[in-house]
């Protein structure tokens, strides 16, 4: 059987789902499409590349069409739908963090935020370095949402008690807060995007 790049990206997101962004490899691809590594390293020939290649179809992914027509709210809308693309997938924020294909998929999505951005009136040099704070904070966010951890507060109200660190034991109920990462996410984006922008 003659398998496609279609089909090998598909089967890398197979191996993800079950095996996460660590064990993934091209051998686990081939694995998983039930073919042989020269398959699959006829289309991408190392890892990172598989990678790229990855990030550029959950970046594509993103639908910049439908938005509302106030250019602060279309950025919202984008960045939240960047947001779930990432979450679509096991270890998405990771993923696509660290990589630039510069393909037009990739670009659409930038255009789109850069361009809502100049149209809510930001000036360019402005509206380049907000593009990157909102793809930057939803990256690490999600990444942080997406890696699972234990119950650091036990930790954390320990050494805050020690008296070392006064500031953090001023707001330290408000750090540790059960706020949720959708309210987290809300939060960030209305500290970049201030209302009436």
């Amino acid at each position: 059987m003659r398998w496609t790049l279609d089909d090998v990206i598909e089967a890398a997101f197979t191996t993800l789902e079950a095996e996460g962004l660590e064990k993934l490899t091209l051998r686990g691809v081939a694995r998983t499409l039930g073919s042989h590594l020269n398959s699959v390293s006829s289309y991408v020939k190392t890892k990172q590349t598989l990678i790229d290649t990855m990030a550029d179809h959950i970046v594509g992914s993103v639908d910049v069409t439908h938005l509302p027509d106030e250019p602060v709210e279309r950025v919202r809308t984008v960045a939240t739908r960047y947001r779930d693309a990432l979450l679509a997938h096991r270890d998405g924020g990771r993923l696509v963090a660290g990589t630039f294909t510069g393909t037009g998929k990739t670009l659409r999505v930038a255009e789109t935020i850069v361009g809502a951005l100049l149209d809510a009136g930001y000036h360019e040099a402005d509206a380049a370095r907000l593009c990157w704070s909102i793809v930057y904070f939803t990256l690490g966010l999600t990444q942080e949402q997406q890696t699972p951890s234990g119950n650091p507060r036990g930790s954390f109200h320990e050494l805050v008690a020690t008296g070392s660190y006064p500031a953090l034991a001023r707001i330290g109920e408000h750090l540790m807060a059960s706020d949720s990462f959708d309210d987290r996410f809300r939060y960030g984006l209305s500290r970049l995007l201030p209302p009436g922008a």
